[in-house]
This record gives structure tokens, C-alpha cells and sequence, in this order.
């Protein structure tokens, strides 16, 4: 019996396991290499206490994979020369505005590159079709909305994952080319790569008899199948449609894309120094338990998937499921490959000589830390060094410089303090993930607050409740708060009825209802 064989067989039994553990309706799942799907198979229904079986050819969401299609699509124009990379955004969209505390015009400095990699600065969420109001809006609609928010930070200046990139990547690629944005990528890469089982079109979804279902127990039936977010996150497709997608990473381009221009999908723009892994043009570059792998993880709408490749082994794997309730399902995508490819030799990183630190260097970083959805870390002074905490963890640091270090652990991480006009980071140089500063105000004095302050509103996904926001007053100081939620995040005020939090989110309350992030507060 192959490795592979033996993968296979242990699947047929572990996964209807775990749907029944999970109390997961359905999942499917494939195993490629460049040339072949070596294994896809389907696992239970379409919907919950359904009676549809899903198969290798049933359609699912794959949500945020589908910034991978819309990057290959990107880039497939770029090799046709209908656009560039590096040419700002407003020669092909001359009405595009954005606002910004940082600089003047900073449409006119972002470019493709910037909306592909995540590091024009935007946040996650448009004013119109977003993941918490999907309204009937167009597509154009939801990218013309985006003029109307604000950067979180400097153009180029670091990575902080978003959708509005993506969407306005897709939107150029509709006005250049002169063609609907689901179009243009039927047309040009579906088709080619005889993708038949895959669409961002949501017409072609709803009338489609052998799709998943999603479900997600805080929405109950109430799941969305519109998705506005087009390009950021409206692919549907099957098991056998995502290994061939996949096969054009492990061929090289597939025919479709030029060697060199697929491998500048693979490089990480505006790297920090010593900056191993990140995200490249649509695309994360990374590695699992020294295992270098390439691809995308996707959630929302009631389903969560992961489509990767492992580059030096010729191998991808592709997991789909048809709820958010059952993460614990993507754990497969790891096993899979691990037990794929075998023992894997980690390559040690070199690490420069470990130098002593000040204790006033130490004080200048230490301090809270918060990134994407509120997941915080804490550095903290410990006798001659200093600690990094994470909920009940506690690792020690070993400085490398005044301002760089590694965790001491099991799985050891690498981390850098930026500190500039825009503020003060904790960047992870494995993979470019960065939290805010957030125990210190910005600069200045407290200022009093205007506005409502020291009451609660409420966030609504699809019209329902899921969340509790607060916003309070407290020495002065503007916070909010999620309730429930583990830490308040400091708000500076920008103007009247503006503020901005430490993670550079716009809390706007000349707006009704007022709005944090683009997410409407509701009373």
C-alpha cells in the first residue's frame, strides 16, 4: 500500500467520525498533485438532516480562497498588459478617493500590489455590502462605497488583512477589461483552466441543484447565499474543481500564467526585515511545522475551507465544509499533508547572537498588544528581561536587537516593535501578523470626549443580534468595548464626532445609526 493509500483509507474512516462528533452536515475533500486529482470524495448531505449526499462534485463557498481566483485573474491582466502592478489604482479608476489621517490623496500612491497584498491600509468592511449588511446593492455599488472609508494606517506600511482590497482589484479588472467582473474571470480563467464546476456568479449559484448549504448556529436559517464582497469572497466550487484550480500553483501557471508572473504571486511586498512569511498577491506564504506551504483559508456564510499546496512536495490539498461551527475540521488540511509528505527536516534559521537589553528599552515596549478580533498579547518586564503573556502562556523573550525578539517555546516565534507616526506595532516576522499598542494613548493630553458616550449598542449580522458593543468614558479617556470581550480598545478623538482606536478603526459618530469600523451600532 502507497503513503498515499494509506492516507486515503484512514480518511474514509476518521471523517464520518468527525462530522458526527462536530455534528457537521457535510464535507468534501481532494488530494492533487500537478498533473491528477489522486483522491476527492464527498461526506455527508448538503444540508443538515438532509437527505442530498454531497459529492466531489457538489459546490461549495470557499469564501476568502476566492482572493486567489480573483489575484490569478489579476495577474493574468497584468501579463496581457491590460494593467500594472505598481501604477496607482486612479488611472483606471479616476473618481477613486479614500480618506486618510496620514497623508494627502493617498489614492493617488495605491496600486494593485497594495489591494493584492493587503497593505493599502483599508479596513475590512465597506459602507455598503459587507459581511454584516449584505443588502441588494451591485457589486459596482459595494466598490464605489469604499471611497467613503478610512485608512487604517500609511499606504504600504504594513499588512492588516481586508476585503475592500480585493473588491477594488476586481472592480479595476471590470473596467479596464469593459466586462462584468464574473465575466471577465469565466471567460478568461475558469474557462481555460475547464473550471465548470466553479462561479462567482451568485445567479448561476442559486440555480444550482447540487450545492452545499452553509450553516452557522448564531444565524440559524438566516444564512445568506448573496455574497456582495464579489471578488473578495463569492466563489462557489466543488472538491474536483479546487484541485484543478490548485494544480495551476503545483504546474507553474498551468499554461495560463507565465512562470515568472505566477512567481511574483509567491512574493511578499513591503517585507519587514527578517520577515519569513506573510502574504503574497492573494495568496499566503507560509509554512506548517516546517512544511512550506502556499494557499488560502476561507469562513463565513456558514462554511470554513482551506485549499494549500505543499510547493516542495507536488501536492495540494483541498477541505470543504458546509458549517462555521466545526473548525476543528480544518485540522484535516494539516494532518493530510503531514502525513503526505512524511518526517519533514526543519531547516534551522539562522538568528543573530542574543544581545542584552536596557531595562528603559524594555519599559519603551512593554505594554498591550491587540490584533484581529481582539486577540491580545501582553509584554511584560520580568527581573533583567521580559515576558510575553497570551492568555495563561508565559514565554520568555530572548533579544535579538533593542527591538527584536524570539519567544522561548516549543514553537518558537519571531517578533519586531515598529514605532513610528502611525504608531506602535508588534509585527510576527513569520507571517507578517501584527498587533496594535494599546495600553498607551497615542500622544497628548486625555481628551474629554463629545458624544454618547457610557451606553450600549448593539451589532447585527443579517438582522440578527451577535454582538454587544459599549462605548464609555472613563478619566476622560474614550473607549470601546465588546461585550463580551477581553479588552476596551483606547479611542483618540480626530474630530468632532471622530475618533480612531489603537488599531486604527474609525469610530464615527456623525452617522446614524454611528458606525465603528463600517459596522452599524444599533441602540
Amino acid at each position: 500500500m502507497t503513503t498515499s493509500d494509506a492516507v486515503i483509507s484512514a480518511l474514509q474512516t476518521e471523517i464520518p467520525e468527525l462530522l458526527e462528533k462536530q455534528s457537521l452536515p457535510g464535507l468534501a475533500v481532494g488530494i492533487c498533485d500537478a498533473s491528477s486529482i489522486i483522491w476527492s470524495a464527498g461526506f455527508g448531505t448538503t444540508r443538515a438532516a438532509g437527505t442530498q449526499p454531497i459529492t466531489s462534485r457538489t459546490m461549495f463557498s470557499v469564501q476568502s480562497c476566492s482572493k486567489m481566483y480573483t489575484a490569478t485573474a489579476v495577474m493574468l491582466a497584468v501579463q496581457r498588459g491590460l494593467v500594472d502592478l505598481d501604477t496607482p489604482i486612479v488611472d483606471y479608476l479616476p473618481e477613486f478617493t479614500v480618506h486618510g489621517r496620514f497623508e494627502k490623496r493617498p489614492e493617488s500612491t495605491i496600486t494593485l500590489r497594495h489591494l493584492l497584498s493587503h497593505t493599502a491600509g483599508f479596513t475590512h468592511e465597506a459602507p455598503v455590502g459587507s459581511n454584516f449588511r449584505i443588502g441588494k446593492a451591485s457589486f459596482t455599488a459595494h466598490c464605489q462605497s469604499i471611497s467613503d472609508t478610512w485608512l487604517r494606517f500609511p499606504v504600504g506600511h504594513h499588512y492588516e488583512y481586508s476585503n475592500l482590497g480585493i473588491d477594488l482589484a476586481g472592480y479595476v479588472l471590470q473596467r479596464v477589461s469593459g466586462l462584468p467582473f464574473v465575466e471577465f474571470v469565466r471567460r478568461e480563467v475558469l474557462a481555460p483552466l475547464e473550471l465548470a464546476r466553479t462561479t462567482f456568479d451568485h445567479h448561476v449559484v442559486s440555480a444550482e441543484p447540487d450545492r452545499a448549504v452553509g450553516h452557522d448556529r448564531s444565524l440559524g436559517p438566516r444564512v445568506p447565499l448573496r455574497i456582495p464582497m464579489v471578488a473578495a469572497g463569492a466563489v462557489y466550487t466543488s472538491a474536483e474543481d479546487a484541485c484543478r484550480y490548485l494544480q495551476l500553483h503545483l504546474s507553474g501557471g498551468s499554461g495560463l500564467l507565465e512562470p515568472s508572473v505566477i512567481a511574483e504571486m509567491y512574493r511578499i511586498p513591503f517585507a519587514a526585515p527578517g520577515q519569513i512569511g506573510g502574504y503574497g498577491l492573494g495568496i499566503s506564504i507560509g509554512a506548517w511545522d516546517g512544511l512550506a506551504v502556499r494557499g488560502h483559508s476561507g469562513g463565513g456564510f456558514g462554511f470554513l475551507c482551506d485549499m494549500y499546496v505543499a510547493p516542495d512536495h507536488g501536492i495540494g490539498v483541498v477541505v470543504l465544509t458546509n458549517s462555521v461551527n466545526a473548525p476543528e475540521a480544518l485540522h484535516l488540511t494539516g494532518r493530510i499533508m503531514r502525513n503526505l509528505v512524511g518526517d519533514i527536516t526543519r531547516e534551522s534559521v539562522g538568528l543573530p547572537e542574543s544581545v542584552a537589553v536596557g531595562r528603559a528599552d524594555i519599559d519603551r515596549i512593554a505594554g498591550e498588544y491587540v490584533g484581529r478580533g481582539n486577540d491580545t498579547v501582553e509584554l511584560v518586564a520580568a527581573g533583567s528581561g521580559a515576558v510575553l503573556c497570551r492568555s495563561e502562556a508565559r514565554h520568555t523573550l530572548r533579544f535579538v536587537d533593542r527591538a527584536e525578539f524570539v519567544t522561548e517555546s516549543d514553537s518558537p516565534e519571531r517578533y519586531r516593535v515598529l514605532d513610528d507616526e502611525s504608531g506602535m506595532y508588534l509585527l510576527r516576522l513569520d507571517d507578517g501578523y501584527v498587533r496594535y499598542r494599546n495600553d498607551v494613548p497615542s500622544g497628548g493630553e486625555p481628551q474629554a470626549p463629545d458624544g454618547p458616550w457610557n451606553r450600549d449598542y448593539v451589532v447585527r449580522v443579517n438582522g440578527i443580534k451577535i454582538d454587544t458593543v459599549r462605548l464609555r468614558r472613563e478619566n476622560d479617556v474614550a473607549l470601546i468595548d465588546r461585550q463580551p470581550g477581553p479588552r476596551a480598545l483606547r479611542l483618540e478623538k480626530h474630530s468632532t464626532g471622530r475618533y480612531f482606536s489603537s488599531t486604527g478603526e474609525l469610530l464615527d459618530l456623525t452617522k446614524s445609526p454611528p458606525t465603528y469600523a463600517n459596522v452599524r451600532l444599533h441602540e
